[in-house]
């Protein structure tokens, strides 16, 4: 085939290998209906290069239109305008609200779990990726004429799979393949002679009716024929992917289940609605998590189950159900689970042969194919079953070995958390409780505390999640619950998490549940009572304690206790004895080489200028010195590299600051020292820190300018 033909039926060829270049991402997001928004755009990307070659013989032309329509189109779809509604024409603030648009798809890309939701941020990004490798490709074997060497960029979105060994959807990577072989194919008759010549090779208009045909053979290929492969019939069978912390971006608190996404306003998607004839419940639970490594949960093994018939509760009740019991109709949405969602109390519910219950983890298990999927069920819960009188009556029981009923497993601790540090602040803050109940209250109270503040946007790093989170004071619900359970452990309570829901919102006479209500809170083990929920989580997140968890009125803990008890971010790191030697310079897969570069040019441009802004303006308050953590962060700018790794403790920082480089001199060092201590004192101790912000400036200068002249010193030296 010669002339402008086989560009035109080139083109939606390259769409189609594009498209299905997203199986590459097998594993690490869910396929679902955000294929199709993605899937219309690269089709009417496409036919704009389809519709430009026609009227030009100009090789690139085609390709910038093609760039502007995708852009244009990507902002429409995806970049909401100042009113929140859709951006058909934009404007200065357009920028603006692009530069939100990829921070916050930078920000989910790494702190999501994967296999990760997609919401429309990062939908954007792929949609973004996606066109960009059809436009590089397109521009490379249709318009130079390097139809085979288009190959190797075709393979860039399938390297994350190459890399991390992972299985990949066959049928996509065969139609990728196909659609390049087909291009190759059809310029065999251009492959001679320089590129311009190639390139210039039939760039003449084809007749209409080809042009017609290949307009809607790219829009039919690229809007139907790519999401389809890539969501299609096997999709579901292929294994899901958790990536170790090295490559997430730094350790996080990693559930089966991502909390942080539905706990965002992004997910106000309703799960389930229900009444109640005693008002919202306080936490409809579903499932258990037992071992914790320091950064992760697993959920704790299944039990011997049993019909899920008459009282449901790990602790004989003594009753069929205790008198007055309120009734709850629940009604869930058609996302479905195998584990029915049901009151934190004794209960009982109307069930068939398939529903059964394991009392050793207290979750209710539903086999049928669909799980709980528009499941309508009635739940009779024991009111007021936990009080503070039968919590207490608990106590003697603990030294007669009733804690001997549960598994040791809920006592394990991983020897990646400093164990010994978190013990000791669990020992300094529940130092006035006379038993288990009064241990727990402490316990929660100093998780509420103003130490700690509720931030879904947090990024922990290391191997302990504990340490960190306890260190920086800063995290959601499952931070707060896996501190509490963590410290209960280090004073021999049995203690495990429990994943379900908040009670929601009233809508008429019912209540809806959204996912905004996922919520995971810790569990302690009362003998002959049961496992006991309890509420370290802030207010804004939980709302009330639970009502038998309310803290009788106490004497604060002695901030001089506290203050010599100040868990470490990295437990486990050493410190050099020496100056480091350079790191080797990055592969080319490693730093993002040419492939990457070409498919993810104009993602990068989005995002580099998003880090550039918040760069600058972190810069350009990084002198304005308030408190010891603005100090703090002040002399690491100034020092640079001397002051090393900014994920290094501040005792860890002072270690390194002096034994790298020429000594800094009598002064300096104990500058330095002061303001080591001043920043614990602001991160750990209650009473944080209360030296002034002259005095702080006036380290901060020390050690800066000691810094400075040991360094000319030793180059004077040399």
């Amino acid at each position: 085939m010669t002339g402008g033909r086989w560009r035109l039926i080139a083109t939606p060829l390259i769409a189609i290998a594009a498209g299905l270049g997203m199986g590459g991402l097998s594993g690490l997001v869910v396929f679902g209906d955000w294929l199709r928004p993605v899937g219309a755009v690269l089709g009417a990307t496409a036919a704009v290069v389809v519709l430009a070659r026609l009227a030009t013989g100009r090789p690139f032309l085609p390709t910038v239109a093609g760039a502007l329509a995708g852009a244009w189109l990507i902002i429409v779809a995806y970049v909401p305008g100042p009113d929140g509604g859709t951006t058909w024409i934009p404007r200065g603030e357009t920028l603006s609200q692009l530069r939100e648009v990829a921070e916050h798809a930078y920000w989910y890309a790494q702190n999501s779990v994967p296999p990760a939701e997609v919401e429309a941020s990062l939908a954007g990004a792929i949609t973004l990726a996606v066109v960009a490798l059809f436009l590089v490709v397109d521009a490379f074997a249709v318009g130079a004429g390097f139809a085979a060497s288009s190959g190797f960029i075709l393979l860039a979105p399938w390297l994350p799979a190459l890399t991390l060994e992972r299985r990949v959807p066959t049928l996509a990577l065969a139609g990728a393949l196909g659609a390049w072989l087909a291009v190759i194919a059809l310029s065999r008759r251009s492959d001679r002679g320089s590129w311009r010549s190639r390139a210039r090779d039939g760039a003449s208009p084809a007749a209409p009716a080809a042009a017609l045909a290949a307009t809607a053979a790219t829009l039919l290929v690229a809007l139907v024929a790519a999401p389809l492969a890539i969501g299609g019939p096997g999709w579901g069978a292929m294994p899901r992917l958790t990536l170790p912390a090295s490559l997430g971006g730094g350790a996080r608190l990693d559930l089966e289940i991502d909390l942080r996404n539905s706990l965002t306003e992004q997910s106000a998607t309703p799960v389930l609605t229900y009444t109640s004839d005693s008002g919202k419940v306080d936490v409809l639970r579903g499932f258990a998590l037992a071992t914790f490594d320091g950064t992760r949960w697993d959920r704790d093994p299944l039990g011997d189950t049993a019909p899920a018939t008459g009282v449901l509760w790990p602790e004989d009740t003594g009753s069929p159900l205790i008198a007055d019991p309120g009734t709850v109709s629940i009604q869930m949405g058609s996302k479905g689970q195998d584990r029915v969602l049901v009151p934190s109390a004794p209960r009982s519910l109307v069930a068939g042969s398939e529903w059964r219950y394991d009392a050793s983890t207290d979750e209710v298990l539903i086999d049928r194919p669909e799980g709980t999927a528009n499941l309508r069920y009635t739940v009779r819960q024991a009111l007021d079953f936990h009080t503070e009188e039968s919590l207490r009556a608990a106590d003697p029981l603990i030294e007669d070995g009733g804690d001997a009923a549960v598994s040791p497993r809920y006592l394990d601790l991983n020897e990646r958390i400093d164990i010994d540090k978190v013990r000791q602040v669990a020992q300094t803050v529940t130092s006035q409780a006379t038993d288990r109940y009064e241990t727990a209250i402490l316990l929660q109270e100093y998780l509420r505390g103003p130490s700690f503040e509720y931030s879904t946007e947090v990024t922990p790093t290391g191997d302990d999640a504990v340490s960190t989170f306890l260190a920086d004071g800063r995290g959601y619900c499952v931070h707060f619950a896996t501190a509490m359970v963590v410290m209960a452990r280090t004073l021999d309570i049995p203690a495990r998490m429990a994943i379900g829901f908040l009670g929601g919102a009233q809508d008429g006479d019912g209540f809806v549940v959204r996912g905004r209500d996922a919520h995971a809170w810790p569990e302690l083990y009362f003998p002959g009572h049961g496992w006991v929920r309890f509420e370290p989580t802030p207010a804004q997140q939980t709302g009330q304690r639970p009502s038998y968890a309310e803290p009788e009125t106490t004497e604060p803990t002695d901030p001089e206790l506290l203050e010599t008890v100040r868990p470490t971010n990295a437990p486990e790191r050493q410190l050099p004895t020496a100056a480091p030697t350079a790191a080797p310079a990055p592969t080319a897969d490693e730093a993002g080489g040419f492939p990457w570069l070409a498919v993810l040019g104009l993602a990068a441009l989005a995002v580099v200028a998003a880090a550039a802004a918040l760069w600058a303006r972190r810069r350009s308050r990084a002198d304005a010195i308030t408190d010891a953590e603005s100090a703090w962060a002040t002399m690491r700018r100034r020092l640079g590299d001397r002051a090393g790794d900014d994920t290094l403790t501040p005792a860890e920082t002072e270690l390194w600051i002096l034994a790298e480089g020429p000594d800094l001199g009598d002064d300096a060092r104990a500058a330095l020292g002061e303001l080591r201590a001043a920043v614990e004192d602001a991160r750990y101790a209650p009473a944080a820190s209360t030296v002034d912000a002259e005095v702080l400036e006036g380290w901060v200068d020390a050690v800066a300018h000691a810094a400075r002249e040991a360094e000319r010193g030793a180059q004077t030296r040399g």
